[in-house]
């Protein structure tokens, strides 16, 4: 994996990393060309004999978790996703849109009050098991392209990390793009300030990058336990737009951390002294 160097991208991370006054933000916009270099071609052949048992064996399919995106929608709105009308986010890929139109259909409910018709698709809000993902033929991807996941979180966070020992299910296929956009509006209208007034620029950044109408959207699920969306970190995402045609992955991380409520308390403290 090869960084690419992309000031618009670099501006960007800088923009939303000091974009709050209030929380202390991690933010990381980077795009990565997808060819290996000598160790990579090493580590994959390792990775290729630990998930087979046999390198001369083709390996076991590898299945993705659930989306994180659709649940975690849910726990921070009460919003529920009819799982009939979208897509998920490989379908996009095979059969892109043609119209750069990415509205969010009517699927996405609301806290108003439902039709009888509609609550056979969607959950109330006051529904306390969180929605399920809808059903996708593509539950698993191949071995590269889970060492393809790993060594980007590898270059980004590395040495610290080592993710080359995680599963395939600690990754998630996420849904179509005007989805994702969705959840990372609302998550940074909380944490990030005049978002929305960064958003048109940040999206034409990326689309000029990576063009994520035509990418597989993919998720790393924290483990809670070594990792860098675990320890210390109050709340987060992350994303990876692989698009296979450019053999390039653009990362997009946010990470808001616990000292950002340590930092407000010590604030408050001080001025309670005068």
């Amino acid at each position: 994996m090869k960084l690419l160097d992309q000031l618009g991208l670099e501006g960007l991370s800088s923009l939303l990393s000091n974009g709050s006054k209030r929380y202390k933000i991690d933010a990381r916009l980077e795009s990565y060309s997808c060819k290996m270099v000598s160790e990579e071609k090493r580590q994959f052949k390792e990775l290729v004999s630990r998930l087979s048992g046999d390198e001369s064996q083709e390996c076991p399919v590898l299945y993705l978790g659930s989306s994180q995106t659709l649940r975690d929608l849910y726990e921070m709105t009460g919003q529920v996703v009819d799982p009939e009308t979208i897509r998920m986010s490989v379908e996009q890929y095979q059969s892109p849109p043609i119209s750069s139109s990415l509205s969010p259909p009517r699927s996405l409910c609301s806290g108003r009050k439902r039709a009888r018709s509609e609550a056979s698709v969607c959950l109330d809000d006051s529904t306390s098991e969180p929605p399920c993902s809808p059903k996708s033929s593509a539950s698993s991807l191949s071995t590269k392209d889970l060492f393809c996941l790993m060594s980007t979180l590898n270059s980004c966070f590395g040495p610290t990390y080592d993710f080359l020992t995680a599963r395939s299910d600690e990754f998630c296929l996420e849904p179509e793009l005007w989805l994702v956009k969705h959840y990372i509006s609302r998550f940074c209208s909380i944490y990030v300030d005049k978002y929305e007034d960064l958003a048109p620029h940040l999206w034409k950044v990326i689309g000029d990058e990576i063009v994520p109408a035509q990418c597989c959207i993919y998720s790393y699920r924290p483990d809670h336990l070594s990792d860098p969306y675990s320890s210390g970190c109050l709340a987060s995402f992350n994303y990876f737009f692989y698009n296979r045609c450019l053999r390039r992955v653009l990362f997009f991380s946010l990470r808001v951390l616990n000292d950002s409520l340590v930092e407000d308390e010590d604030e408050l403290n001080e001025s309670n002294l005068y």
